[in-house]
């Protein structure tokens, strides 16, 4: 019998935390100097509170839209409907696209210069290890229903 859920590796947002982690012993190892260093005045730092605040409120209301159409955010569960209410109006990866933000964000009010040029790995992860499979499994569960989703709302933005 096969299972229903789309089989993941690891839960999608540990690709930010290893990320994160990796950027951090980079960092120490060899440190890059591409963001000002943390402080209340830098730039960065606001605009990172900035994409922070916002990617933290993308995942939010895309998590609660699944909850409002009753069916599980977690996806070694199963997916009861296809959600298309919310954020899942613009995008099929919204929690994803809030985890990219909050990443960038974070580096940024930080100053972890390493996690910039990691921010496209952590990309990548999302789009091979959680978004393909994610959506062989909606095609194979909801069929036409999930095409047609497919055919009016981007995979990112």
């Amino acid at each position: 019998m096969e299972k229903d859920n789309p089989g993941l590796i690891m839960p999608p947002p540990f690709y930010p935390a290893l990320s994160w982690l990796a950027a951090l012993g980079l960092q120490w190892l060899h440190p890059l100097h591409l963001i000002p260093p943390f402080g209340l005045s830098s730039w960065a730092f606001w605009l990172g509170l900035l994409l922070a605040v916002a990617g933290f409120a993308v995942v939010n209301r895309a998590i609660a839209a699944f909850q409002a159409a009753g069916t599980n955010v977690m996806p070694s569960q199963p997916t009861l409907v296809v959600v298309s209410t919310g954020p899942y109006r613009f995008s099929r990866n919204p929690i994803y696209i809030g985890c990219l933000m909050l990443h960038l964000g974070l580096t940024l009010m930080a100053g972890l210069n390493w996690g910039l040029p990691l921010l496209p790995l952590v990309l990548v992860a999302f789009h091979l290890l959680a978004v393909l499979p994610e959506e062989r499994y909606l095609q194979r569960k909801f069929g036409d229903s999930y095409t047609r989703y497919q055919a009016v709302t981007r995979r990112w933005l």
